[in-house]
């Protein structure tokens, strides 16, 4: 029998799947930024590893029940299939009170979600979530945000 190289089998796992389910969290709503005045000011946090690298920082204001969320135009994530933004009360998708904001649009650069947001939820976490392995990715943690 042939011995296959370790990433190799990396990849065949990876193609396969594993059979992880993604959290199962609310889908936010996205709001139209053009339809409103979105949120301008916010908290702003580090991105910080979990699983994977990454840099630059990201910015959550909320108003009104809108939430913006601005990535920085320095972020970069390490790749990784099916990668989604999630807003949490904990560092873990899979817990706490999760909104799923959407599949990250791209793995560098500035970029800007404006979604609803449940009434009376104290968001402390934005996640970048591997939903087809359900594990984390990256992190940040915000500080408290005030009345949401």
């Amino acid at each position: 029998m042939k011995a296959h190289p370790l990433s190799t089998l990396a990849l065949l796992f990876m193609l396969l799947g594993c059979g992880a389910e993604p959290p199962t969290a609310l889908d936010a709503v996205i709001v139209d930024p053009s339809g409103g005045e979105a949120p301008a000011d916010g908290v702003t946090a580090r991105w910080t590893r979990v699983r994977y690298n990454a840099t630059g920082s990201v910015t959550l204001a909320i108003r009104n029940g809108v939430a913006t969320l601005r990535f920085s135009p320095d972020f970069t994530v390490d790749q990784t299939p099916g990668p989604f933004v999630y807003l949490n009360t904990t560092n873990n998708a899979n817990t706490g009170r999760a909104l799923r904001v959407g599949a990250l649009r791209a793995r560098r650069g500035e970029q800007v979600y404006t979604f609803q947001v449940p009434a009376g939820v104290q968001y402390t976490h934005v996640l970048i979530w591997c939903d087809p392995f359900n594990v984390p990715m990256v992190e940040a943690v915000i500080p408290p945000t005030g009345t949401p």
